[in-house]
């Protein structure tokens, strides 16, 4: 039985198959759609950051 990656179903290689179940993220990713997703990650976490707030100053101002 061969495992397609989600995003772009390619078939995974046994050494990605072991990423996956070594470190499950929920979907099966060939390894270039897995960097991908980690960079999207990145950015949307950098993003959020970057208003120089914390959760108690959003809270203040009424924002959620």
């Amino acid at each position: 039985m061969e495992y397609l990656c989600k995003n772009c179903e390619v078939g995974l290689t046994k050494f990605e198959m072991f990423l996956n179940k070594k470190y499950p993220v929920g979907n099966l990713y060939c390894s270039f759609c897995q960097s991908k997703h980690e960079r999207d990650l990145i950015k949307k976490i950098a993003d959020e950051e970057s208003s120089m707030e914390d959760d108690y100053t959003k809270n203040m101002k009424g924002e959620k």
